[in-house]
């Protein structure tokens, strides 16, 4: 009896890489994953404002526009503030050894100058030589004027680049990171705003914010998060966000450890709003190689990502993406995120989502765990994931359809011929052909795979059905796009079609024929 056991696994086992065979360019299953390779930006339209790299700070309005209707307004606005200084003003006035009160008034109408949402002259005062003076200004000891400063140098910073490095190069950045450890949170926070400004400006400048200990003032706020306003611990959160974000090149892996861990707090709060950023650190994060992603199982993170899948799309759209980064790596990633239940929640998320980008990310995300061991695409079939890629194909835009599409295709190239005969429960045929209408070579190319291994699968395995499998697909509509996609000029989608259509659609009548034309010196189609 064992025996007998071993020799049908072993005919099994001979079947399979037979069939495996037949996918010249079939890739390891590891390779067969695709990662992100773009901005992480398309899911976060709904929060654009919030979620800038750089953000400036506002004053509630301009101080020429002030909508003053009645001399008694007017007197009373006057009177709650002094006149905003002109930059020569202002100049003249630190020349000359001014007392505190004047120095004050200085500083504090320079950050009014810089607060105005119209046309802000930071050029202006980034020539004139004052950004030296307001970084001079961070280290007096005063309770107003380090902060006015650090307020200047945020709007300063939240610039063009060319302005950021003008504040670099001044020597801005330590004094900052010095006081986001402030004991006057309202100075702290204002420091650490425009520190992730600095950070989010570009790769090397989040690298100076690194050699200037800035990761070690994030995580000194990190612990005593506890004691923070909500809106330092936002503010916090898209500091975070910031430090994590650049890919060209991405922080060290020390850095990002260290990050992480940081992020577990964040990940924990009761605020929405930290909790939406601290989740995009994470998928920044996780936006890498296979070491990256680690760090962020490790630092325990995966479990309060999870849980986001049951918020509203401005939580779910981060956690879907760290989710989906996390199914990119190795067999060991993929399996964290089957374990935390991922694919049960997904028909759930998909059908609750408000945006199709949620959607196409569902199949993204399942599109890598196919892409995973035999195994891992069990764990999609016996969720019924493959109906639901089968729906969002025949129902969902263009981009759902060409993610599904790679689904279909990982399921093809890697599956057990029952997992790809699990297809066909699903009644695919419908929604194939109406992919096969878009011009895609990668969507078409995948498609006809899709098709080319269904065909193989019941010819080996069930050939009493195979006529009944041509009839769907016949009247499903795919026959005719297969002759209309003789016509490609694509090489890879012509191959395919002729490869389905040759082998299970030309009787031996219609191949002599063809054979006679050619004899004759008709020309094929395409010479490739």
């Amino acid at each position: 009896m064992n025996n007998e056991v071993l020799g049908d696994r072993a005919q099994n086992n001979e079947e399979e890489q037979s069939r495996i065979k037949q996918y010249k360019n079939l890739a390891k299953h590891e390779d067969m994953r695709r990662r992100r390779t773009e901005c992480s930006v398309e899911l976060r339209k709904q929060k654009r404002d919030d979620l800038m790299m750089k953000r400036r700070n506002l004053v509630e309005e301009d101080e020429d526009e002030l909508n003053v209707s009645t001399e008694d307004n007017k007197q009373q606005a006057e009177t709650k503030r002094p006149p905003i200084l002109t930059c020569e003003q202002v100049i003249e006035i630190l020349k000359n050894n001014p007392d505190i009160q004047q120095t004050r008034d200085a500083f504090e109408s320079v950050r009014r100058l810089l607060s105005k949402s119209k046309n802000p002259p930071v050029d202006e005062v980034i020539n004139c030589g004052l950004i030296h003076a307001l970084v001079q200004g961070l280290g007096i000891q005063d309770e107003k004027i380090p902060y006015e400063c650090a307020w200047a140098l945020t709007n300063i910073v939240s610039g063009t680049s060319e302005q950021t490095v003008k504040a670099v190069e001044s020597g801005a950045t330590g004094p900052l990171v010095k006081l986001m450890i402030n004991e006057d949170l309202n100075l702290a926070e204002q420091a650490t705003w425009a520190v992730a400004n600095i950070a989010g400006d570009s790769a090397q400048l989040r690298d100076f914010v690194i050699q200037s200990e800035g990761v070690q003032a994030l995580m000194y706020l990190c612990e005593r998060i506890s004691t923070l306003t909500t809106s330092f611990k936002r503010t916090l959160a898209w500091a975070f966000s910031n430090m994590c974000r650049h890919k060209n090149p991405h922080a060290p892996l020390p850095v990002l450890e260290v990050l992480a861990r940081g992020l577990c707090n964040l990940m924990q709060s009761d605020d929405y709003n930290v909790r939406q950023d601290a989740c995009w650190a994470v998928s920044y994060l996780t936006d890498g190689p296979d070491e990256q992603i680690v760090l962020a199982r490790d630092a325990g993170l995966m479990p309060f990502v999870y849980k986001h899948l049951t918020e509203d799309d401005g939580l779910v759209a981060p956690a879907l993406r760290v989710l989906g980064n996390m199914a990119t790596g190795n067999d060991s990633l993929t399996q964290t995120v089957i374990d935390l239940g991922t694919l049960k929640a997904l028909p759930t998320v998909a059908r609750k989502a408000k945006s199709s980008s949620i959607v196409k990310e569902c199949c993204w995300l399942i599109s890598n765990v196919i892409a995973g061991t035999q195994k891992q695409i069990q764990a999609v079939v016996a969720d019924g994931l493959l109906g639901m890629i089968i729906t969002i194909m025949q129902t969902g835009d263009y981009r759902c359809q060409f993610e599904c599409s790679w689904a279909l295709a990982n399921l093809a190239q890697g599956g057990t011929n029952q997992q790809i005969l699990d297809l066909l429960k699903e009644k695919p045929m419908p929604a194939l052909a109406a992919v096969l209408a878009h011009n895609n070579a990668d969507l078409l190319t995948n498609i006809l795979d899709v098709v080319y291994a269904l065909l193989t699968a019941v010819a080996a395995h069930r050939p009493d059905q195979l006529e009944q499998l041509k009839e769907e697909i016949e009247e499903a509509g795919v026959l005719d796009k297969l002759e209309q996609l003789q016509e490609n000029n694509n090489e890879k989608v012509y191959n395919a079609t002729y490869k389905i259509l040759s082998e299970y659609f030309t009787d031996d009548d219609d191949e002599h024929d063809f054979n006679d034309e050619n004899d004759a010196g008709a020309a094929a189609p395409y010479a490739f």
